[in-house]
């Protein structure tokens, strides 16, 4: 925990360094001393079949849905998000100045009560 899944519109001018760009957020979250780096599990999700608005071909979208156990205060998931929002804008710059881009950021919490969890340990 966290969980990020970065969604994509296939669009896009430009395929940044994925590895380089989840570690960049992995560090904002990180910076936080609210995570262990270990915690953190992120994905990319290519989006081929997708609609914006009209349908134009100069719309695309970057969304990243960050989700942790509930609790936590809103000023944290703000400076969350805004340096996620920021991080995200730089990535795609080319996009940015070329089309008409929709960066969202949302933080989702989990319900704590209900969260289940198992993992594997091999050799142990």
């Amino acid at each position: 925990m966290p969980h990020c899944i970065l969604e994509y519109s296939a669009n896009l001018v430009e395929e940044p360094d994925w590895r380089r760009l989840l570690g960049e957020i992995h560090d904002i979250l990180m910076a936080t001393g609210e995570f262990a780096l270990a915690d953190i599990k992120s994905r990319v999700v290519r989006h081929e079949q997708f609609l914006i608005g009209d349908g134009a071909d100069n719309r695309a979208f970057v969304t990243l849905a960050i989700q942790f156990l509930d609790g936590r205060p809103d000023d944290l998931k703000k400076r969350i998000s805004d340096a996620a929002v920021a991080a995200l804008v730089a990535a795609f710059q080319s996009t940015w100045d070329r089309m008409i881009l929709s960066v969202t950021v949302q933080i989702c919490d989990i319900h704590r009560a209900s969260y289940g969890k198992t993992a594997s340990s091999p050799g142990k």
